[in-house]
């Protein structure tokens, strides 16, 4: 027997089981130090920032697996939160500097025999953010392209 389902089902039921899962791991990194504001934060700020991305993944899981109105809305709020976040990430070079060397602390003298600088790691996090930031974006323009399968579902 097969069900009538919408075009999209399958990818929008697993983007929402992969939201929960990035909401368990924005949980358990709720201490972890991020660049937030042109610095390297700790502390409740951070605290507040894991518990706001949790509840933004919740959400849209909740809203993809149900198949919500406000789902789809959802997608494009995410979308645009989380390019802002990267976009002043990567735009602050000083900052991305700050953070290699603190992550890569011990590590100097490996990397230089490898011939390893700061310049090619700031390189790979941008070309890597850039390359997210599209996947959130295409997401999104799937999620218009299917917008069907979120209609007629309840508030």
């Amino acid at each position: 027997m097969e069900q009538d389902r919408k075009k999209g089902h399958f990818t929008f039921r697993t983007t929402a089981v992969l939201l929960i899962a990035s909401v368990v791991f924005e949980l358990i990194s709720i201490t972890a130090e991020e660049p937030l504001f042109g610095e390297i934060r700790s502390g409740l700020s951070v605290g507040i920032y894991h518990i706001g991305y949790a509840v933004l993944f919740a959400a849209l899981g909740v809203g993809l697996w149900r198949a919500r109105k406000w789902g789809y809305g959802l997608v494009f709020v995410t979308t645009a939160v989380y390019t802002l976040d990267k976009l002043q990430f990567i735009l602050n070079r000083q900052l991305m500097d700050n953070l290699i060397r603190q992550q890569l602390s011990g590590y100097e003298s490996t990397l230089q025999a490898q011939g390893i600088d700061n310049a090619l790691i700031m390189q790979a996090i941008v070309l890597t953010s850039i390359v997210i930031v599209l996947c959130w974006w295409g997401f999104a323009l799937y999620t218009y392209w299917r917008r069907d399968y979120f209609k007629n579902t309840g508030a």
